[in-house]
């Protein structure tokens, strides 16, 4: 089970290598010293795992190559600063570091997630915990390097590779790799390191906004608020409420897709950087700012396909045309629009360029997977049946913008909305050479624009390689990023003015979406017991006798719905946590985001295995996990119906390597029978 005194271990580690080398290049790229620190954690981990990742595939999976890129990155930052003493003064006010601290505190509460919860002798999880199974591909990482090799699935029709957007669980494999950790310790480290970065980011932003250092805590807070439909649910009852809006989905704020999927928030805290990065590039054209926007886009794409690609791609198009129609005076010596256009272009190419080895693993991927698009237009469903059809897609369209956000996150989206707006059209009153605080127009419309190509991608596109719509659930993240930084801006202006209407509504709509972010964080804090958890707890054992017949890159045959209950979806994880090895079929959920296989090709497979644990399988399947699903090992443990119906015991293709009385039995492939 994870040490907290590892866990610990890493995020110091993290904070080390992400905050030191990102308040660096943020101070050479000419940030002041408070907006640096809040940039900081979000520019470090994406430009060292990008430079990091580069130098892995060159000079293998290492320390070298992990304390190779941040040296890069702090030589460039202090050559620039001594060239031009743009960072001469290192103070840092203490206010912001007391900001600092409830950032770190609201971190705690994504990270619980993923932590377990010890009762009596057994053990307790998040449901969150489900989508933390990839925690399996850290431990790859660390095992054997990049580019990883798919720990899913091994059969011979799939390519080989992760064409999965891979970036965050790199960043966790080098925290891993550096203190002993395991990849469950990692992981929940890289998820409070990706919470404090990204809150920290949203607190620094409000603050350059409005000047108030309130501002950034009221952001901090608001950024623990969920959704109206419990308090609705209890008005108008559970079933008039899915009577007139379709339930609820992973479009949710930012606790809850924190605790979820950190790596797409840390994606769209790369975003949001990127567009500031822009801003920069527009007024001071440099060679620096345009690698380290290319650092950021790649960061952002290859840890989340969604947000860095799709979103990143429709809001960079959007910035790049209003910055360059909008220069400020003082930048025109060193360069036209013309100027930033090339730049911009050439940050673009290099970030394709980095991120070339992923695109060509989704491009197998995609073959494999019989081609089709990936993305659809198709308007977000909002409305219930309520409304007959084709009526009720009709009224979505606005339903989203009047409906939906509001229910979801209606203090961040309306009092974010009215003050960004308000500071996008207020006319720019000072020069441009002046300090980074107050609202700085060509910024908060840059910014302005990435929160409506974020929100407009969750409205009207789907993504369609799974079963759900990651992309619309996901797309809204910058903005709402954005969003929660304009509103926390804007209720510290109303409070400094002490304007009573706008404070008791938004009083009102804090303590209506209070309850929601509350019931999260107590998931988080206490998880959901289930009538496997003291079996759970006893797994370890279990995989530690398997790595005692499995070589490092052998592939392992466990059931796929070991310990199902556990979690909200079928999950196995048992060998996702502990087991260290690469899995030859980890289950249908799982194989959805990672195996190269058609639906239907993988509903067949996800059939096999379950005849085979269930007791049922026959002859032909067994020969077929050695030679077609290459599984070198296999554990059949005594919750599986295959435990009183062995069909590894007949099979010539399979030997019995240990038993555990009552327990557990593992078998191991003949010689060349899992290769051929």
């Amino acid at each position: 089970m994870p040490s907290l005194s590892l866990v610990a271990l890493c995020i110091a580690t993290g904070l080390v290598l992400w905050m030191a080398s990102g308040y660096a290049l943020a101070r050479s790229l000419a940030f002041d010293r408070a907006v640096a620190l809040a940039l900081a954690p979000v520019l470090g981990w994406a430009v060292q795992n990008a430079l990091a990742l580069l130098l892995s595939l060159v000079v293998g999976f290492s320390p070298v190559a992990t304390v190779g890129a941040v040296a890069l990155i702090c030589a460039a930052g202090l050559l620039r600063v001594r060239r031009d003493g743009s960072g001469s003064d290192h103070r840092i006010p203490p206010l912001t570091l007391w900001v600092c601290l409830a950032a770190a505190v609201m971190a705690a509460g994504p990270a619980l997630a993923v932590l377990p919860k010890f009762i009596g002798d057994g053990v307790a999880v998040a449901p969150a915990l489900f989508d933390h199974a990839k925690i399996a591909l850290i431990d790859q990482i660390v095992r054997e390097g990049v580019p990883p090799v798919n720990p899913v699935y091994g059969g011979a029709e799939a390519p080989a590779g992760v064409a999965y957007y891979y970036l965050w669980q790199f960043g966790a494999a080098q925290l891993a790799q550096l203190t002993g950790a395991t990849g469950w310790e990692a992981d929940a480290a890289a998820s409070w390191l990706t919470a404090f970065s990204t809150l920290l980011l949203m607190a620094g932003l409000a603050r350059r906004f409005s000047g108030r250092t309130l501002a950034s805590f009221l952001a901090i807070g608001l950024s623990g608020l969920g959704s109206l439909r419990p308090v609705l649910a209890a008005t108008v009852g559970e079933e008039t409420l899915a009577h007139w809006l379709q339930p609820a989905t992973g479009l949710a704020g930012w606790l809850f897709q924190t605790s979820w999927s950190p790596h797409h928030v840390q994606a769209a805290g790369c975003v949001v950087v990127a567009a500031m990065t822009m801003v920069r590039l527009a007024r001071q054209p440099g060679a620096l700012t345009t690698v380290t926007l290319a650092l950021l886009a790649a960061a952002a794409y290859e840890s989340s396909i969604w947000v860095g690609g799709v979103v990143f791609a429709l809001a960079a198009a959007g910035c790049a045309l209003f910055l360059a129609r909008s220069r400020p005076a003082r930048s025109r010596p060193a360069g036209g629009a013309g100027t930033f256009l090339l730049l911009g272009g050439i940050a673009a190419v290099v970030a394709l360029a980095i991120a070339s080895p992923l695109l060509v693993e989704q491009y197998r991927s995609a073959v494999a997977r019989g081609g089709g698009r990936l993305i659809a237009i198709d308007p977000f469903e909002v409305l219930g049946p309520a409304l007959p059809q084709p009526l009720g897609r009709v009224l979505d369209l606005p339903a989203y913008w009047l409906v939906l956000l509001v229910v979801e996150f209606p203090l961040v989206y309306l009092a974010g909305a009215i003050a960004l707006a308000r500071m996008a059209a207020r006319p720019d009153k000072r020069p441009d050479t002046g300090p980074d605080t107050g609202p700085d127009g060509p910024l908060v419309r840059a910014l302005a624009i990435l929160a409506a190509a974020s929100l407009g991608t969750g409205w009207l596109l789907v993504s369609t390689t799974g079963v759900n719509n990651d992309l619309g659930w996901r797309a809204v993240l910058p903005g709402l990023m954005v969003l929660t930084a304009a509103a926390g801006a804007g209720l510290a202006r109303c409070m400094e003015r002490r304007a009573a209407l706008p404070l008791v509504l938004a009083m009102a709509a804090a303590t209506a979406t209070l309850p929601d972010g509350l019931r999260l964080a107590a998931e988080n804090l206490a998880g959901k017991p289930s009538p496997s958890a003291t079996a759970f707890a006893r797994s370890p054992a279990l995989w530690q006798a398997v790595r005692r017949h499995a070589p490092p890159d052998a592939r392992v045959a466990s059931n796929p719905a070991l310990f199902a209950d556990m979690t909200p979806w079928p999950v196995n994880l048992s060998w996702a946590l502990f087991a260290d090895r690469r899995s030859c079929f980890a289950g249908n959920e799982l194989a959805i985001a990672f195996a190269a296989l058609s639906s239907e090709r993988r509903t067949a497979v996800a059939e096999q295995f379950r005849r085979v644990f269930a007791g049922d399988g026959t002859p032909d399947d067994i020969r077929a996990l050695a030679r077609t699903h290459r599984c070198d090992v296999a554990a059949v443990t005594v919750f599986d119906g295959a435990w009183s119906h062995d069909p590894f015991a007949a099979s010539p293709v399979y030997r019995l390597a240990e038993t555990e009385p009552g327990l557990w039995r593992i078998y191991v492939a003949g010689p060349r029978m899992a290769g051929n």
